[in-house]
């Protein structure tokens, strides 16, 4: 499988003065899930587009730095990124789930059963199965953002990029898309994922990496990052059960999910 690897990496949009990326360094090994979390404008989505490839090759602008993948050759290397808004990233040319989930192992060049065999996986590894013969431009946003999830699942990628892929889905819906998180990672597969679910974050991620204006403030295990009391003043703070301890004064370390909150003493 793939390691990705970001050097000193800055971006600008077309026409920007000021970069969205500053001197991004970070390396996501095979199998690891990589949380980015910040606010607004702190230039998450943008770091995925590069670690995309889609900055500045589709967007435009300016990249300094390196971005490098190693372990496989670079024509096998397949990314994937998801975007928030599933609708636009249907194909538009599949008349069932069953093929809007195959379409882009097709476009892979692989072998029929190859195709079909992915495709069911990645359709139950979503828990969307059930919907392999309806219409994809007939769901609901949450149904057809977990479909969406299943094609990139089914395409076997060495690194799965995710924006806010829980915002359309209620919480049944982003607990089966963490599921498919992990079943990538148990593939070995590395996951980068900009989310504001910090609630997630603590169950799905070995590394959080909280970006600020671009640049990276922090960044290691998730009770390193969230026990940052920087993240807490000027980021976007942390899991709920983690700022309610933090709130009632209790001393360190902080139970990071409810499971440990109930088994905290």
């Amino acid at each position: 499988m793939a390691r990705l690897s970001l050097d000193g990496v800055s971006f600008w949009y077309p026409g920007a003065r000021d970069p969205a990326l500053q001197g991004v360094s970070l390396t996501a090994e095979a199998g690891e899930t990589i949380a980015l979390i910040g606010t607004a404008d702190a230039g998450c989505s943008t770091l995925l587009l590069v670690a995309a490839g889609l900055a500045p090759r589709v967007t435009g602008g300016r990249l300094d730095g390196a971005v490098t993948t190693e372990g496989v050759e670079g024509s096998d290397s397949v990314r994937a990124l998801l975007l928030a808004a599933p609708w636009v990233q249907v194909s538009g040319m599949a008349r069932t789930v069953r093929d809007e989930v195959a379409f882009g192992p097709a476009n892979l060049g692989w072998p029929v059963t190859r195709i079909r065999a992915s495709a069911t996986r990645a359709l139950e590894a979503v828990g969307v199965a059930h919907l392999a013969d309806r219409d994809p431009l007939a769901l609901s946003g949450g149904e057809l953002q977990r479909v969406i999830l299943a094609g990139l699942l089914a395409m076997e990628p060495d690194l799965l990029l995710l924006d806010e892929p829980t915002a359309e889905l209620d919480a049944e819906g982003a607990a089966a898309l963490w599921r498919g998180v992990q079943h990538l990672r148990g593939q070995g597969g590395s996951v980068l994922v900009a989310t504001s679910a910090l609630d997630a974050v603590p169950e799905v991620a070995d590394r959080v990496v909280w970006l600020s204006s671009g640049r990276v403030r922090a960044a290691g295990a998730p009770r390193a990052v969230f026990e940052d009391e920087a993240l807490w003043h000027e980021g976007p703070g942390g899991p709920a059960v983690t700022a309610a301890w933090r709130a009632a004064g209790v001393s360190r370390p902080w139970p990071l999910t409810l499971r440990e909150a109930i088994g905290w003493n």
